[in-house]
């Protein structure tokens, strides 16, 4: 029975030996193609030098800088430079409006108003309780900036109160030409 083992694993390490597949074969160039498939490619040569470790600190010609001023007068012109400044007046306008506020007429103003009776007279006493209120804010503004932008405001609140679709307010007519 050894025997027989023995003779299987020979035939089999026999078979295995033989089984392998043949070498390829050369490659040879194919009737009518070219000396060579593979398409040239133009690669330039890389320099070896390596770059230097210190930068160049020689004086370079400086090209059309910008002074401080031209760049801040840029800055305040872009979008961006706008809407910070439209933040900023909007922030003063918020502490003028909080100081404003606590004044004594501008409370009975305001108070005058919750005690009208009809829409009418609301808005008049609306109309007067906000050139008093905003006439305080422009008296405690500083800057013509900020005035500018509270006089803004103060026209902004008032024209809000027009309703011409409801009752229009008669508008004058131009005078006729000779």
């Amino acid at each position: 029975m050894k025997l027989r083992t023995f003779g299987l694993a020979l035939t089999f390490l026999a078979a295995a030996a033989l089984a392998q597949e043949p070498p390829l074969p050369a490659a040879t160039p194919t009737p009518g193609a070219t000396s060579s498939a593979r398409p040239e490619l133009n690669i330039p040569d890389i320099p070896v030098e390596p770059s230097p470790l210190v930068p160049n600190t020689a004086a370079t010609p400086k090209k059309n800088v910008p002074s401080i001023q031209e760049l801040d007068t840029a800055f305040q012109h872009s979008s961006l430079g706008a809407a910070v400044e439209e933040q900023k007046l909007h922030l003063e306008w918020r502490k003028l409006q909080n100081r404003a506020s606590q004044d004594a007429a501008v409370m009975a103003a305001k108070k005058a108003i919750n005690e009208a009776r009809t829409d009418p007279e609301k808005r008049d006493l609306a109309r007067a309780y906000y050139k008093i209120f905003y006439g305080r804010m422009l008296a405690l503004a500083e800057t013509p900036e900020v005035k500018a932008y509270v006089e803004q405001k103060k026209k902004d609140a008032i024209n809000g109160l027009s309703q011409p679709h409801l009752r229009p307010e008669p508008t004058p007519r131009p005078s006729p030409k000779p």
